[in-house]
């Protein structure tokens, strides 16, 4: 079975956990890095690897990680290798140019998150 590949800035954290475990309720497996590298493994290759193999890339933009050459790296990859990516603005920041044109589903609102669409979305890829 394939999974998400969750892509984000650390400092980001607590959401994507919440994040992780509403992809999982639904029924996904998720990879993200804390779990899915293991020590002592080249991480660049396990990531790639993981967004290879992923049915979609989830990336969480925040103005950390739109200043993370990491995750610019992620997207860009999987944007590369032909795997869907689904933006999801967690904290309004200044939007990479290349991610300008896609629509996003806006997480801002902690109260009205569009946790259904996410779902939907991903099911609709699935």
């Amino acid at each position: 079975m394939k999974h998400v590949f969750i892509s984000y800035a650390h400092s980001d954290h607590d959401f994507v956990e919440i994040l992780r475990l509403s992809i999982e309720k639904a029924g996904y497996s998720v990879w993200i890095d804390h779990t899915g590298l293991k020590a002592g493994y080249d991480w660049r290759q396990g990531i790639d690897e993981g967004i290879k193999e992923a049915l979609v890339l989830v990336l969480i933009i925040s103005e950390n990680s739109m200043q993370s050459p990491y995750v610019t790296y992620e997207w860009a990859f999987a944007f590369g290798v032909g795997i869907p990516v689904i933006p999801v603005l967690y904290k309004k920041t200044k939007l990479h140019p290349k991610l300008e044109i896609f629509q996003y589903l806006d997480f801002t609102h902690r109260l009205n998150r569009p946790w259904e669409n996410l779902i939907d979305r991903l099911n609709s890829v699935g």
